[in-house]
């Protein structure tokens, strides 16, 4: 099984994560890197899923609010766009696909959404990790959502590394968990007969301290029965 990992183009230890993450908890997973500095979006045709990567802002143009380029960090035009490409591919070939925090928002916003520039500056709680080891908050998981049924709650605790977010959500998209402020944490298909599986998170299960509970494994481990599914077909 060959998951292929988008570039989130910081330091080696980053991508490591992600790779860890699925050699970890699916045996014998091999990791395919996608980036736009390498030039290996042909790759993709040799991947059984996706796994879409956090990093640096979505740039605003692409949602409709360029006027708010101005809180956008660690922008990379190069990477949204092949990413957009990346996730189109990925739905023309039925692959499963696991979105993290940046992950959610590029999927997001390829299928027409939009996100919030700054959640701050919009009235919410700050949800960047900043200097602490870990930012914690809680979570409620909505009931019945496909996402309640991977992870068998309702209710929880992650991580938290951002400052923008999901806000009007894509073409055949629905939320499937809030943080106790608001903040939309997870997307997933509002009906999902036909189409690949698509999870979408807004936590970061590479980096929780609890990589063996439901909201980091149950992920990862899904995809990779996904990928099974798929494959029996």
């Amino acid at each position: 099984m060959i998951i292929g990992i988008t570039d989130p183009m910081r330091d080696s230890d980053t991508y490591e994560r992600y790779a860890a993450l699925a050699r970890r908890w699916i045996p014998g997973a091999e990791v395919q890197i996608l980036s736009c500095v390498t030039g290996t979006f042909s790759e993709i045709e040799r991947c059984d899923a996706l796994l879409l990567t956090g990093g640096g802002d979505v740039h605003p143009k692409f949602y409709s609010r360029e006027e708010d380029a101005a809180f956008a960090t660690e922008v990379k035009i190069g990477r949204d766009l092949f990413e957009f490409d990346i996730v189109r591919e990925a739905m023309e070939r039925g692959m499963p696909v696991l979105g993290i925090c940046r992950g959610t928002q590029v999927f997001n916003v390829a299928m027409g959404g939009t996100l919030i520039p700054d959640i701050e500056a919009a009235g919410f709680e700050c949800h960047s990790r900043g200097e602490a080891p870990e930012r914690l908050h809680g979570m409620k998981v909505m009931k019945g959502s496909m996402l309640n049924g991977i992870v068998g709650v309702t209710e929880g605790t992650v991580n938290s590394s951002h400052h923008q977010a999901v806000d009007a959500v894509g073409r055949g998209l629905r939320v499937a968990a809030r943080s106790d402020d608001g903040i939309i944490e997870a997307l997933e298909w509002e009906d999902p007969a036909g189409k690949p599986f698509v999870l979408l998170v807004q936590w970061h299960p590479e980096q929780m301290s609890d990589t063996a509970g439901p909201f980091s494994r149950n992920l990862i481990e899904r995809l990779a029965s996904e990928v099974r599914a798929v494959r029996t077909l």
